[in-house]
């Protein structure tokens, strides 16, 4: 069996998710109505400090991007998708908006990435089951992560899981390998048949599981920051991540206290 990472890293790993689930947790008491997304980026670069670690996206520089990410939050609002820059953004939170926030802290030279989505104020039925059902996705994506399965078959769980709730998953966005990279292979794919590589699952890998749901169109567009994304028909986005090792006896999720 080909060693993805030592004992000693795997502990580190699991130490870094616990600290990055509480800087989420921490995130969620502070979300209100008024608040600025650049208000959400200081207090992620607080948190961040606390626990020891330092934000791995501000200064990264993703394949394909014109200028590094200066962010330590990516925060996507409503129809916002993913990748979202949240440094000097002062859009006010409003009553009802949708906010997916996702976080890739480095942590003793390890990296573990989550996202978590989250509504402000009073929200509407539709988007309450969009929220529920996002997590319900990233819950029966992470179930199909075991050992002898395939990164399509996490693409197809969650596509189904979506599908059943009414709701579709993005194609063009997916997960990936993680720990000694904030980007590392495998691609995992949000639905099966799209082209990509197929690997299969192996105990050891550590893999950042994130399908993304929206409520309509699943095609998306560029937003206006030069990083953001967009739902193509405006409709409202959703989206849970976990980081996850493959062990003999399942997936377990690193990044829960």
């Amino acid at each position: 069996m080909y060693k993805y990472y030592t004992e000693e890293e795997i502990e580190i790993l699991r130490e870094g998710g616990k600290k990055l689930a509480w800087i989420m947790n921490e995130l969620e008491k502070s979300l209100k109505i008024g608040m600025t997304v650049n208000e959400i980026e200081n207090k992620a670069r607080e948190l961040i400090k606390e626990v020891g670690a330092e934000a791995a996206t501000v200064g990264y520089t993703p394949q394909g991007a014109s200028f590094p990410f200066p962010s330590a939050v990516c925060t996507s609002i409503n129809n916002g998708v993913a990748h979202g820059i949240s440094k000097g953004n002062d859009y006010l939170l409003k009553n009802g908006d949708v906010v997916s926030l996702d976080i890739v802290i480095k942590y003793k030279g390890l990296f573990v990435d989550v996202c978590r989505t989250y509504g402000v104020g009073k929200l509407s039925q539709e988007d309450r089951e969009l929220i529920a059902t996002a997590r319900e996705v990233t819950t029966q994506a992470i179930l199909a992560a075991q050992i002898g399965n395939t990164t399509e078959d996490i693409g197809r769980v969650a596509e189904e899981t979506a599908r059943n709730f009414g709701f579709d998953t993005i194609k063009e966005l997916g997960g990936h390998g993680v720990g000694h990279k904030i980007h590392d292979k495998p691609f995992i794919p949000s639905a099966p048949n799209l082209g990509v590589e197929n690997v299969k699952i192996e105990e050891g890998m550590v893999l950042a599981i994130e399908p993304i749901i929206s409520a309509g169109d699943w095609r998306i567009i560029d937003g206006n920051d030069g990083y953001l994304l967009n739902t193509r028909d405006g409709s409202k986005s959703a989206q849970f991540e976990e980081t996850v090792l493959i062990t003999k006896s399942g997936p377990e999720i690193l990044t829960k206290i």
